[in-house]
């Protein structure tokens, strides 16, 4: 755990060479145990033949022990990448190439001169651990760029992962292949069997030349050799990989795959009895099919109908006081596997919030439209009455298909999605328990998602396009005034290498977006743009538009190779009317901004580390009126000390500027100066026990403050099972927290509007809890516990006076009177004769607890058997106070509870 931790902390200031060649050596990997330096050796690539066999002519079982494989040509002289790269390797490894008609069979020796310490974990498939692996990486495009990984461990446990652009990592690719692994008293072999069917590569009667990599990881050491070099200092990854040829009359693997599925889920969950809709057991059986056709070597179809859209691991709890939409992770496997196709993410040290074209979680969302009773049933109802209501949690996916591969040097991937239209019901209900309207709404209409991305090489640069495409069925006028109908965004992004060292890194973007007015208002007025804030200047509101229109770009220059200096420096923007949230992800517009960071690498041992990083960084954004949204400098530093425990340090500060988004619509307000501060340090996690210990925090010249702290541990009782625990904790204090906007026409400085904010003090207290239990490498139980419980009050109103504001003035201390009834309503009098405002308690405390136990077992290759069972509880109070003798028996066993139980049955055809 606390290596992933590095690995994250890497990537956020090295950018991606170094992190990605060290995901190639798999995540489990670790630098070594930091000896003098031996000599360099096996300075250039290498270069190995495979040998074709017979079908049958060897048995598959990890002993290596065949006569093909005696008589097939070895890959030796294995060199170090970590701790000492380039010198000879700890312990002698052996590698082998074979292939027949329907597959490429790999062979590795791992001598180990003390094989009884060799690390042979279990776990499930592709759980990143650290432990002793075997690595074959093969480049069938032999294009440089794209890379097919396979790797066990010798416990068996496969991982596989897609290296694309070089330098990236796809983990959710997932093959259909096979290892088998034998120990004896020289250490252990490993026999891969991949299928070509799982692999892409143009069909050729003469002879092909693949790119070729092998690897090892020794957890004893920390040792991580590559047979072909690895230069941590030098860009790119797939690039470095060795040459293997005599490959013969490779044919076009017209390769269909089936995986029909059965599927049933069963819901018990609390309610209204008196509710018509209300069913304390629902029951939702499915039954859906997926197709994978190779329709060439290089292009797959893959199509799904009726598909299983659900996730096991329900989406954290989070409690959300800043107006932006929070960001959740894609876990659905359609979606996840061969994202890398549709990735248009330039190469950067840093992202500043910059919008990410592709979302695909947009498509099957929850329902829009929330008030779709209509009119007629409210007043049939009547005051004394009750109106209950039923929608459908997530839109349906009637059908989806991507088409992916490359078409000569042109790789590309195609997306479309259909989803159905969502209707919800509701009926009325007299005084007297009598129905007296009953009548349903469409809450989502049928919708269409379409994806296209292409990429190829001009002349050493990469160039790529990109076009999304949303249209939507708005006949329905309660739709057509909510959503747009259409929507389309179109982008262009380029690497260019050039002065060996140096990358070039840009993309432009644009956005079109149509509807009725009503919509196009709404998409104005909404918190990434705001187009109704009073003092802007570049923008207006304007309600007769029926289009919104607009472009983001960026560029990076980045020095991505070097002995120890990287670095780079951008520029970007955003303009006020760019919307790409119909299929993407987008906080903010109206946005421009450059920065840069400078960052020092130590990738040997040196004093008490085995290898560190130190970064500075700095940036300016402002809006298009030209306001200053931000101005801040910081730093960051990382290593690993040579007992494998390592650290890291980072904090910034910011200046004073402007906040155009505060007032939520309304003027600017002042930013206060502040900084930040974190740390963090993790033990060694080769041991039986290792944890991790983080915290951090920030202060401004309001007074407004933050602390939060984690803490993790994980404890391996025995080979096959693995406990972790991590609490975390937090408490600030928020100096001006946005309240709500009321109508007070006498205030000419703030346009007529009263602009209020309080004090608010925040606590809260979580904690996950996992335990992973491998029977075998086929067969796992997951269990998994996640309370969390947030509180906040509020106090010492305050309100806006004047725009560029950045202390308010606070109701009954600098002016007014404040009063707050016993049921915590809250009456703001101004003291100057306009009308008060009144509001509920802000107050709150939120009570979430998320568990869930997962089943899995491969019963055969790509075929398997989930059984899950899920449980939510959810509470929520306006006291605002934490007490843990209240909150917390309220979490565990007191709030509403949701059981879910699934089961899902796949079966692979291929």
């Amino acid at each position: 755990m606390a290596f992933r931790t590095l690995l994250l902390l890497l990537s956020l200031c090295l950018s991606t060479p170094v992190l990605a060649q060290t995901l190639v050596a798999d995540a489990s990997s670790r630098p070594g145990a930091g000896a003098s330096a031996q000599p360099r050796v096996n300075d250039g690539p290498q270069s190995l033949d495979a040998l074709a066999i017979e079908a049958g002519a060897i048995t598959f079982d990890g002993r290596l022990d065949d006569a093909a494989w005696l008589g097939a040509e070895v890959a030796t002289d294995f060199v170090q990448f970590s701790p000492n790269p380039g010198a000879v390797a700890g312990e002698r490894t052996e590698a082998r190439v074979l292939y027949d008609r329907a597959a490429i069979y790999v062979g590795m020796r791992m001598y180990d001169s003390q094989p009884e310490t060799i690390d042979a974990r279990l776990a499930r498939r592709d759980e990143g651990m650290n432990t002793d692996w075997a690595l074959v990486g093969f480049d069938s495009y032999n294009d440089d760029r794209t890379a097919f990984v396979f790797s066990v461990n010798p416990a068996g446990v496969l991982r596989d992962f897609l290296v694309f652009d070089d330098v990236r990592e796809d983990g959710s690719w997932d093959a259909v292949w096979d290892a088998k692994v034998h120990r004896d008293e020289h250490g252990w072999t490993a026999e891969f069997r991949i299928p070509f069917s799982q692999l892409r590569y143009s069909a050729d009667a003469g002879v092909q030349e693949w790119g070729i990599q092998f690897a090892r990881d020794i957890a004893r050491t920390g040792e991580t050799d590559f047979w072909s070099p690895m230069e941590p200092d030098t860009d790119g990854m797939v690039s470095q990989f060795g040459v293997l040829g005599q490959l013969r009359d490779l044919r076009a693997p017209r390769s269909l795959e089936i995986q029909p599925y059965v599927a049933g889920a069963i819901t018990r969950a609390p309610g209204n009895e008196a509710n018509p809709f209300y069913n304390a057991t629902d029951a939702e059986p499915r039954v859906g099919l997926d197709v994978k056709y190779g329709l060439t070597s290089d292009v797959t179809l893959t199509a799904t109908i009726n598909p299983d859209f659900g996730q096991v691991e329900a989406d954290p709890a989070q409690v959300n006081l800043g107006g932006f939409e929070l960001f959740f992770q894609e876990r659905r496997p359609f979606f996840v596997e061969g994202a890398d196709v549709f990735s248009m993410e330039p190469r950067r040290f840093f992202s500043n919030n910059r919008p990410n074209l592709l979302y695909t979680r947009r498509i099957g969302r929850s329902p829009q439209r929330r008030g779709f009773v209509t009119d007629a049933a409210e007043e049939a109802a009547g005051e004394e009455g009750v109106v209950y209501t039923d929608a459908p949690g997530q839109t349906t996916i009637l059908g989806a298909a991507k088409v992916s591969g490359r078409i000569g040097d042109v790789p590309f991937g195609v997306l479309n999605a259909v989803t159905g239209p969502e209707h919800g019901r509701f009926q009325a209900f007299d005084e007297h328990g009598g129905m007296v309207h009953d009548g349903r709404g469409l809450v989502e209409p049928t919708s269409n998602y379409f994806v296209g991305r292409a990429r190829t090489n001009l002349g050493g640069t990469r160039v790529g396009t990109l076009l999304t495409s949303v249209y939507r069925d708005t006949g329905d006028d309660a739709i057509a005034s909510l959503l747009p109908q259409q929507s389309t965004v179109g982008g262009v992004d380029v690497e260019h290498p050039f002065a060996e060292d140096w990358l070039l890194s840009a993309q432009l973007s644009g956005s079109y977006v149509t509807g009725d007015e009503e919509a196009i208002t709404r998409l104005q007025t909404a918190f990434p743009r705001v187009y109704q804030r009073p003092d802007a200047g570049a923008f207006g509101l304007d309600e007769s538009r029926t289009a919104l229109y607009g472009a983001s770009g960026e560029v990076n220059v980045l020095k991505t190779s070097g002995e120890h200096w990287l670095g780079g420096v951008h520029a970007q923007f955003v303009s006020p009317g760019f919307d790409a949230n119909d299929l993407g992800f987008q906080s903010r517009a109206d946005n421009a901004g450059i920065g840069g960071v400078l960052v020092y690498t130590q990738n040997e041992p040196q004093g008490a580390f085995r290898r560190y990083s130190a970064n500075v960084f700095g940036g300016v954004n402002w809006n298009y009126d030209g306001d200053r949204l931000g101005t801040f400098v910081g730093f960051n530093g990382n290593g690993q000390f040579l007992n494998f425990w390592g650290a890291n340090v980072n904090g910034n500060v910011w200046a004073r500027t402007l906040d155009d988004r505060l007032t939520r619509g309304g003027p600017l307000a002042g930013s206060p100066a502040g900084f930040q501060l974190n740390g963090n340090i993790w033990s060694d996690d080769r041991k039986a026990v290792s944890g991790y210990a983080w915290s951090g925090g920030n202060w401004n010249e309001l007074g407004s403050w933050r602390w939060s702290a984690e803490a993790g541990v994980e404890a391996r009782p025995s080979s096959n099972l693995t406990l972790r625990v991590g609490p975390e904790f937090g408490v600030s204090h928020t100096a001006q927290q946005y309240v709500g906007t009321f109508e007070a026409p006498g205030l000419a400085a703030t346009f007529g509007e009263r602009y209020v904010f309080g004090e608010v003090d925040q606590t809260s207290v979580s904690a996950s809890v996992r335990a992973d239990w491998t029977f075998t490498p086929d067969l796992s139980l997951q269990l998994y516990v996640r309370p969390f419980i947030a509180s906040g009050t509020y106090d010492r109103y305050r309100q806006l006076q004047e725009p560029r504001q950045l202390t308010f003035p606070v109701f009954g201390e600098d002016f007014g009177s404040v009063e707050v009834d016993a049921d915590g309503e809250v009456t703001l009098d101004p003291g100057d004769g306009s009308e008060p405002v009144s509001f509920g308690s802000p107050n709150f405390t939120v009570r979430s607890l998320q568990g869930n136990a997962v089943l899995r077992w491969q019963y055969r290759p790509g075929s398997a058997l989930f059984l899950v069972w899920q449980q939510q509880r959810n509470g929520f109070d306006d006291r605002g106070d934490l007490r843990f003798g209240r909150d917390l028996p309220g979490v565990l066993y007191r709030d509403d509870l949701t059981n879910v139980f699934l089961v899902k049955l796949s079966y692979w055809l291929g």
